[in-house]
Parts: C-alpha cells; sequence; structure tokens
C-alpha cells in the first residue's frame, strides 16, 4: 500500500505510525511543514527504513497518490487537501477498526484536565490487581503500537489484555467520528473527568469545543461517568438514558479522596474493585511526568512540574492542591482563554516569574497590573524565569518562612509554543534544572 504521513509531530505519532507500515513493507511518504533539522533524529530514522520526505511543504500530488493518508490530530478536518485522498485515518480509528480487539474492554477517558492521569492510574490499579490493562491516545502511546502489540500476541498465541484505556482529546473525539461514525466500536465505559473552556484560538467559542467532547458522551457505551459539575448538562445533552449516566459523587467512599483521583475511584468502583484494592494500588501509584509532578528537593525547596497546567483552571486547581507555600513560574502562548480563573493562584504566590508568550503579554502582565500583584521578567527561557524564581527565595523568601518548606512550581496556565517545542519540553526544561539545583544544594 502507499501511505501518506500527514504531520509528523514531536510527540512520537507519526513516527509509531510510519514505522508501523514501514515494517509491513508498505511505501511511505512523511509531509510536514517543518524542516528535517527541526524534526530531526526521528525523521532521519524513517528515512533510513524507507520514508520519503516531504518537508517544508504540502503537495496535492503526494495525496492522490496515496492509498491512506494517516492524518495527525494537530492538522484541521477541513484541510482542504484531505478531500484528494481516497481514505483517511488516524491511529485511533485504524485501532478501533482492528477485528483483535474483540474480547477487549475498551475504556475511553476525556476531559480538560485530568484525562491522563486518570488513565494512567486507572491502567495501573488493574495492572495491580490481576487485570491486564494497556493504554493509548492522547497521553502519547500510539494506536499503532497498540495494534502492533496485539497482532505479535495473537501470532505468538499470547493472551490478550483483558481491557484498553484510551485517552481521547476533542480533536481526536472529532476526528474519530468524521472517519468511523457508527461504526465505533462498544466502549465498556465513557469518562468525562472534567470540562473548561480550552483550545478557543481553534474553536472559537467554548460550545464548539464542548460539541466535539459531547461526541464521545453520545457513543454507544454501557456506562457514562461524568464529573458533578456537568452532570446535568450531560444528562440534558446525551442521547444515553439517564440511568446510564453517573457522576462521580455518586460513588461512595469518592469524596474521601484526592480530588484528581476520584474519577479513579469511580471506574474502578463500577468495574468492580473492591475499596481496599484500589487503595493499595493508589498508594504505589507514582504520577504523570508534567502534571504535579514532585521531581526535586533541595533543603526546604520542593520543585514541582506542573507544565501540563495549559489553562488558568488547572493552574488554580494544582496550587489549590499544594500544601506547602510556593513560588510560582507561569505564563506563555495565548489559547484565547481569560487569566482570571488563576487570580487566587497569583495572589497566594509568595513570588512570580513569567515566561514570556502572548498570554503573559496580553492577559497575565495586565491582570497583574490590575490587581497590584507584583511580578518579575516576562523571561524568554526557562532558565532565566528559573534563576529568579531561586533567586527571590534565596535572598529573602526562605529567611521569612524559615523551617517550612516552599515549593517553586511551575503551572504556566498557557500553550509552550514559540519558545518551546511543547509542553513536555518546557517541563523537561524545568525538571533538568531542578534536578541540578538539587545537586548543587547537596554538594554544599
Amino acid at each position: 500500500m502507499k501511505i501518506l504521513i500527514f504531520g509528523l509531530g514531536t510527540l512520537g505519532g507519526g513516527f509509531s505510525a510510519a514505522k508501523y507500515f514501514l515494517d509491513r513493507q508498505d511505501e511511505v511518504r512523511i509531509t510536514d511543514l517543518r524542516s528535517e533539522a527541526v524534526l530531526g533524529t526521528p525523521l532521519a530514522i524513517l528515512k533510513s527504513h524507507g520514508a520519503t520526505a516531504i518537508v517544508q511543504e504540502h503537495r496535492k500530488e503526494d495525496f492522490i497518490w496515496a492509498d491512506i493518508v494517516i492524518k495527525n490530530p494537530a492538522v484541521a478536518a477541513n484541510n482542504p487537501l484531505l478531500e484528494c485522498a481516497k481514505r483517511v485515518e488516524t491511529d485511533i480509528t485504524f485501532l478501533f477498526s482492528s477485528a483483535l480487539l474483540k474480547g477487549i474492554d475498551i475504556i475511553a477517558i476525556t476531559g480538560t484536565k485530568g484525562k491522563t492521569t486518570t488513565a494512567a492510574a486507572v491502567s495501573h490499579v488493574l495492572n495491580s490487581n490481576g487485570h491486564e490493562a494497556i493504554q493509548c491516545g492522547n497521553m502519547g502511546i500510539s494506536g499503532f503500537s497498540v495494534l502492533s502489540d496485539l497482532q505479535n500476541r495473537e501470532k505468538a498465541n499470547q493472551a490478550m489484555p483483558k481491557y484498553l484505556v484510551v485517552e481521547l482529546s476533542s480533536w481526536q473525539i472529532r476526528d474519530m467520528y468524521t472517519v468511523m461514525g457508527n461504526s465505533l466500536p462498544v466502549f465498556k465505559m465513557v469518562v468525562l473527568t472534567s470540562l473548561f473552556p480550552d483550545h478557543l484560538n481553534s474553536y472559537g467559542d467554548f460550545d464548539s469545543y464542548k460539541k466535539d467532547k459531547y461526541l464521545l458522551l453520545a457513543s454507544k457505551s454501557r456506562q457514562l461517568l461524568v464529573s458533578q459539575e456537568v452532570y446535568e448538562e450531560v444528562k440534558s445533552n446525551s442521547a444515553a438514558g439517564s440511568e446510564h449516566i453517573i457522576s462521580f459523587d455518586q460513588i461512595p467512599g469518592n469524596k474521601r479522596l484526592d480530588v484528581k483521583f476520584r474519577p479513579t475511584w469511580a471506574i474502578c468502583r463500577r468495574l468492580r474493585l473492591q475499596s481496599k484494592e484500589i487503595l493499595t494500588a493508589l498508594g504505589t501509584f507514582r504520577g504523570v511526568p508534567h502534571r504535579q509532578e514532585q521531581v526535586a528537593v533541595a533543603g526546604s525547596v520542593v520543585f514541582i512540574n506542573d507544565s501540563s497546567a495549559t489553562i488558568p483552571e488547572a493552574v488554580a486547581l494544582s496550587t489549590s492542591a499544594c500544601p506547602w507555600q510556593y513560588v510560582l513560574i507561569c505564563g506563555g502562548t495565548d489559547k484565547n482563554l481569560q487569566a482570571e480563573p488563576m487570580v487566587q493562584a497569583l495572589k497566594r504566590a509568595l513570588s512570580i516569574h513569567l515566561l514570556e508568550g502572548s498570554f503573559t503579554r496580553n492577559k497575565l502582565i495586565p491582570l497583574l497590573e490590575r490587581e497590584a500583584i507584583a511580578f518579575n521578567g516576562p523571561f524568554s527561557n526557562m532558565k532565566e524565569a528559573f534563576d529568579s524564581a531561586m533567586d527571590s527565595m534565596q535572598n529573602k523568601l526562605l529567611k521569612r518562612v524559615k523551617k517550612q518548606n516552599i515549593a517553586l512550581m511551575l503551572s504556566p496556565g498557557a500553550a509552550s509554543f514559540v519558545y518551546f517545542k511543547h509542553e513536555f519540553d518546557r517541563g523537561n526544561q524545568f525538571r533538568d534544572l531542578a534536578l541540578r539545583a538539587a545537586s548543587h544544594f547537596m554538594r554544599n
């Protein structure tokens, strides 16, 4: 077959798709608007395996040539080049079309925030209790990686997993329904962890964003689990009967847990796991990188990487859950969101250090000035912001707080583009600086 990868991406999804087809001796072309230098080693590896790269342009002829176009979720659904394609797929739709999923219970999880932690925690709890669960989706695990694993199991006559936990962004949901429509598999459970305005630079308004999320809630599913905040709205907008829609708060024992684990608790209890089994497994769950991740400790300073907090509401939640006073690194690129939901987080911060970006310039700084909140920056790179935060603690705050811990927290409330490759690059840079600072502290 002739395969066109439409957008290689930077998180490995396009690489996994291309490698899957190359391993099966298909002819693969990759088209991406970035240069080979930017796409780097992943593209070089694929080229060494026989892929053809078309960079810094998209050619209509490649779409006409391909038997299948594998679309990156970041590519707009109305891109006119897709009209030239004979067949359009994504990693999720290609996986969902496989007969190998028969007998595997699929748990589909979406939400503005909390979906990655929930997917990882649910998988951890299930695996810890002898119910094999594998993950894929928005957390960076390609459907092609899962499909390859299932095909290898079939060849080796090995057992298939009991569960497939799929984390879905709004874009992935949109593409899934555009490609598959009523051919989607029946989900064991659909989960909506939270719903806040997001990606309004792409969607234009909150209703359009919610519309894609609600597509998943309209799916053929045995159970819909949702946050209490959207329970009534979901009941009025979902085709599912109200008896199939359950809020997390309706599950006994849920309110005893940290808020980030309440969706996990609800899912696992509905899967008939015992309370003790869930709590024991959660006790060994180490969390997800870039999500309230404690990356280092240096004396009384705790470094927290919350780079995936890309909306203001996420900053509010993360800082309110922090058990210590905190110094905040925030700001970045605008997603057409308002900064006001993070105003209390800004007021509680011991000091604020801004990363450069359109959200910082157009939303955060006017808010800080209006509220008479002092800030430092904006800084055009992570090291400058990190050093500024460290200086503020060493020169003033540690003496004032005395023996109490202080958190140095990266929780941006904005997108990462322009100054970073993506939110994980931003978080990795913060982590590296934190580990270096902790190591220096230990030597001295």
